[in-house]
C-alpha cells in the first residue's frame, strides 16, 4: 500500500508543478499589463523592477497553488482512469476511498505549507510591495526633453527651441569644459535657445536666456544641472517693480532641485489587514473589543446617572402663559430653564451617538480583521476540497489532458472565488459572521466533492460523456444542414 500511495502522489507532482508554472506566468503577464504604465517610463532600474515583481509573486503564488492542485488532480486521475489503472486497482479489491487517500494526504500537506506561507511570508511581501508602489507613485517619470515644449519642475519652467546631437571630438572637448558632473552622460545633447523661468523666490522673478546649454540629472545632488553659455540674466523685483537687474554672462551654472526624479525608499510602519499575520490581527481585534467594551460601559454609566436624577414626582408640563407662575417661578424663568434642559439633553444625545458610532466602527474593524484571519486558513484548505472534486471528475472524464483539467478547474475556481468575494462582502457589511462567510465556499464545494466521490464509489456515471458527444454531434450537423438549405 505504501508503494501505491507513493505512486499516486508522484503522479500529482509533475502536473502540479506544470500547472503552477503556467498559472504564475498568466498572473505575471496580467500584472505587467495592468501596471506597465506605472512601472516603466519612470527611469527605474532593472533591479528595482525585478524586486517589485518578486514581492508581488507572493499573492500570485497564494492564488495559483489551490488551482494547480485541482488541475493536477484532474490530470493525474484522468490519466490513471484513461489507462485503466483505476479499473485494475478496483478489480484488485482496492476501494476508491483508498485510491483517493494519498491525494488527500498530498492536498493536506499543501494546505499546511500554504497556511504557514499565508501567515508568515505573504503579509511581509504584501507590505513591501505596497511601500514600493507608494514610493514609485511619488517618483516622476524620467524627463525626456523635446524641442518647443515647456517643462515645469517645482516652481521653475524651462523651454528649449532646438536639440542637437554632439558627437566625437566635439563632445569630448565640450565635456572637458563642462566638468565631471556632465562627463557621466556620454550622450549629452546641445540645447539651443534655452529659456528658464525661476519663480522659487516670491520676492523676485529670474529669467535666463541662453544661446547654448547642456543639461544632466545628478543623482548625488538630486537636481537638474544646467550649463548655459552666452547667457542673459534678467531679475525683476516683485515688491519694487522699478528695481531690475540685467547681466550678460559667457557661462552660467544653474541648479534646479528635483528629488521627485529619484526613487526614494521611504519606510512605512503602518500595515493594512492583508499585511499582518494572525497574531498582529488578533491583537487589533482585542484592542477594538476593549474599545467597544469601554464605550458600552460609558453609555450604561450615563443612563444610570440620569435615571438616578429623575424625581419621583415630576411637575406638570405645558404651562406657557406669561402671567402664570409655577412654584413661585415666572413663565420666562421657566422657559429659560426648559431651554437649558433641552441643550443638556442634546449634548447627552450627541454623546450617546458618538459612543454608538464608535461601537459600530469597532464591530466593522473586528469583522474585517476576522475575515482576513479566516481567509488565511480557508483558501489553503481549498486544496483538500478541490481534490475531493477533481478525483471523481478525473476518473469520470477518463482523460488526462491539460485542456480538460484547466477548463474544469477554471469553472470550479471561479465558482469558489465568486462565493469567497460574496462572503467577504457580506461579512464586511455584518450580514454574516466572518467564520461562515469565509468557510461557506469550502463547505459548499466540499459537499459537492463528497457527493461526486460517493457517486464514483457507487460506480454511477457522473457526467454522461457519450450523450454529451452525441448531442454536440447532432447540433453540429443540424447547423450544417441549415447552412446548406440557406
Amino acid at each position: 500500500m505504501k508503494i501505491l500511495s507513493r505512486y499516486i502522489i508522484r503522479e500529482h507532482i509533475p502536473p502540479f508543478l506544470f500547472a503552477l508554472a503556467v498559472l504564475m506566468f498568466i498572473f505575471l503577464m496580467q500584472f505587467m499589463l495592468k501596471y506597465i504604465t506605472k512601472i516603466f517610463g519612470k527611469g527605474l532600474s532593472a533591479i528595482t523592477i525585478i524586486e517589485l515583481v518578486f514581492y508581488n509573486l507572493a499573492w500570485m503564488f497564494a492564488l495559483a497553488v489551490p488551482m494547480s492542485v485541482l488541475i493536477a488532480t484532474l490530470m493525474s486521475f484522468g490519466r490513471l482512469s484513461g489507462d485503466n489503472e483505476i479499473t485494475i486497482l478496483k478489480s484488485s479489491g482496492i476501494s476508491i476511498y483508498r485510491i483517493i487517500r494519498p491525494a488527500l494526504i498530498f492536498g493536506a500537506s499543501i494546505t499546511v505549507l500554504m497556511i504557514i506561507f499565508n501567515d508568515r511570508i505573504l503579509p511581509d511581501f504584501n507590505h513591501r510591495a505596497r511601500v514600493m508602489f507608494s514610493n514609485i507613485g511619488q517618483k516622476k517619470a524620467t524627463l525626456k526633453l523635446e524641442p518647443g515644449i515647456f517643462f515645469t519642475v517645482g516652481k521653475c519652467s524651462f523651454h528649449v527651441e532646438k536639440i542637437e546631437k554632439t558627437l566625437g571630438k566635439e563632445l569630448s572637448e565640450r565635456l572637458n569644459i563642462l566638468g565631471p558632473e556632465f562627463s557621466s552622460d556620454p550622450t549629452l545633447d546641445r540645447l539651443r535657445q534655452v529659456t528658464i523661468f525661476d519663480n522659487r523666490d516670491p520676492s523676485k522673478i529670474i529669467t535666463l536666456i541662453a544661446d547654448e546649454g547642456y543639461m544632466v540629472y545628478s543623482k548625488k545632488k538630486k537636481s537638474l544641472l544646467f550649463a548655459l553659455f552666452d547667457c542673459e540674466y534678467h531679475e525683476l523685483n516683485t515688491v519694487d517693480t522699478e528695481e531690475y537687474r540685467f547681466s550678460h554672462l559667457s557661462r552660467y551654472n544653474f541648479t534646479l532641485s528635483a528629488p521627485e526624479f529619484e526613487l526614494e525608499n521611504r519606510d512605512d510602519n503602518v500595515r493594512g489587514d492583508r499585511e499582518m499575520d494572525v497574531e498582529m490581527m488578533l491583537e487589533r481585534v482585542h484592542s477594538f473589543a476593549r474599545e467597544k467594551s469601554d464605550e458600552a460601559g460609558k453609555i450604561i454609566k450615563k443612563i444610570d446617572e440620569r435615571i438616578d436624577t429623575i424625581p419621583d414626582e415630576a411637575p406638570a408640563a405645558g404651562i406657557d402663559s406669561d402671567s402664570v407662575k409655577l412654584g413661585g417661578i415666572d413663565a420666562m424663568s421657566w422657559r429659560e430653564a426648559a431651554d437649558k434642559a433641552n441643550r443638556r439633553i442634546n449634548r447627552e444625545y450627541q454623546s450617546l451617538r458618538i459612543s454608538t458610532s464608535r461601537i459600530q466602527n469597532s464591530d466593522r474593524m473586528m469583522n474585517s480583521y476576522m475575515v482576513e484571519i479566516h481567509k488565511k486558513f480557508s483558501i489553503p484548505f481549498a486544496s483538500i476540497v478541490f481534490i475531493l472534486i477533481g478525483a471523481p471528475l478525473g476518473i469520470a472524464a477518463r482523460r488526462g489532458s491539460l485542456g480538460i483539467g484547466a477548463t474544469l478547474s477554471i469553472i470550479f475556481f471561479l465558482v469558489y472565488w465568486a462565493c469567497l468575494i460574496l462572503g467577504e462582502d457580506l461579512a464586511d457589511r455584518q450580514f454574516l459572521p466572518p467564520v461562515v462567510a469565509m468557510w461557506f465556499p469550502n463547505i459548499v464545494l466540499g459537499l459537492i466533492g463528497g457527493y461526486l466521490t460517493w457517486r464514483t464509489v457507487k460506480e454511477t456515471t457522473i457526467i454522461k460523456w457519450d450523450k454529451l458527444a452525441r448531442f454536440l454531434w447532432r447540433k453540429k450537423h443540424n447547423q450544417m444542414d441549415e447552412d446548406d438549405n440557406s
